[in-house]
């Protein structure tokens, strides 16, 4: 199949966008109601239209439930984002970290559908970016009928900087650059934005945030080991929503931009659960790396982990037993693949219970303050 141009995907999404207002019209479409629903039809749009341009409807790649854009289109250089709203012509976009970003790519269309006018239509996703907001995250705000030049993005001072080298760049997104020109903003409007460091000693112009990759090592095994203590459920694999609150956490508590490939690790390793099991066994290598990091002489404070439970703690006593009766929860997805071991027969809790044991036993109480 030869490869698909700007043009091609913009008559797939034009055909899409005909289908789709088309059944809306005749009262063929489901009714609006949350973004699954939205998602799902959008979907559905696109392999119709590629079905009617004698396209294999196949090439609509529908990406991980993270993943920026939602959808990749084979042989092609060109993604789609979907999204619906019940109303507003003008809704908060991704996040400008997007450490989620489909690489190598050249352009992104925005594919919406907007419910209470029963109106499907697309445009260039960047050409809808009026100005970053601010909620829990920095995030693209989106504006369907925004004019182009009135997009953040541009060459003139006022800009950002063109989305050539913002967004498609060799090495992904320049977020750093975003949030530096996000400052510079807020500072000429007279606002200290919360995700400013407040340091005096913090060089002009900074934004007092620093990529985790670029962390000293004493200040990456500190960063590590808050994060396990404060979002345990980044232990489970088998949850959609294990990253959700960690990286705008990580930017407002520690002010790191941070991404899930600090947090995460293929493999396997071994660890010795005598209540277990006789033998060793194996178990994600994520484990290795939670015992790694609580295993560490560094300082985690108290109130970066209230931050993240949205709850006090008296000290750290009150915290760990908080976090012992909690940890379990995270790691019983791990038992059917040891479950051939389980000669004690203690079942998937038990199980939890005792790895659990393990990981708390590397924690020094004396290091939470």
């Amino acid at each position: 199949m030869n490869k698909l141009t700007q043009i091609d995907i913009e008559n797939l999404l034009t055909h899409a966008v005909d289908i789709g207002n088309r059944r809306l019209k005749e009262g063929n479409a489901p009714a609006y109601s949350d973004s699954s629903v939205s998602e799902q039809f959008l979907i559905e749009l696109l392999k119709d239209a590629a079905t009617k341009m004698n396209l294999n409807p196949n090439i609509i790649k529908q990406m991980g439930a993270h993943a920026f854009p939602d959808v990749t289109i084979a042989n092609s250089e060109i993604g789609i984002e979907l999204k619906g709203t019940s109303s507003s012509r003008r809704f908060n976009g991704n996040s400008v970290i997007a450490s989620t970003m489909i690489q190598n790519l050249k352009k992104v269309y925005l594919f919406y559908w907007i419910g209470a006018s029963s109106g499907i239509g697309y445009r260039d996703y960047f050409e809808c970016v009026s100005t970053p907001v601010v909620t829990h995250s920095p995030r693209f705000q989106l504006d369907i009928d925004l004019a182009p030049n009135k997009s953040m993005f541009g060459t003139t001072k006022d800009k950002v900087g063109s989305v050539e080298n913002i967004i498609f760049r060799s090495k992904g997104i320049d977020s750093q650059k975003i949030i530096e020109w996000m400052t510079e903003c807020a500072k000429s409007r007279g606002e200290t934005p919360w995700w400013i460091s407040k340091d005096e000693s913090a060089p002009s112009g900074s934004t007092g945030l620093m990529s985790s990759s670029q962390l000293p090592p004493h200040q990456r095994r500190a960063f590590m080991k808050a994060s396990f203590l404060a979002f345990p459920k980044i232990l489970d694999r088998t949850s959609r929503n294990k990253y959700n609150g960690l990286f705008e956490w990580a930017i407002t508590v520690k002010s790191i931009l941070s991404s899930r490939d600090d947090l995460s690790a293929g493999g396997k390793v071994t660890v010795f659960l005598p209540k277990f099991s006789t033998q060793k066994i194996e178990v994600p290598k994520v484990i290795q790396v939670a015992i790694d990091s609580l295993s560490s002489n560094n300082i985690v404070y108290l109130h970066e982990l209230e931050a993240s439970y949205s709850r006090k703690f008296n000290d750290p006593e009150h915290f760990l037993k908080f976090y012992s009766a909690n940890l379990p929860n995270y790691l019983t997805h791990i038992y059917p693949e040891v479950s051939k071991y389980d000669k004690n027969l203690v079942q998937a809790n038990g199980f939890a219970g005792i790895l659990a044991e393990l990981l708390i036993s590397k924690i020094d109480i004396s290091t939470i303050k």
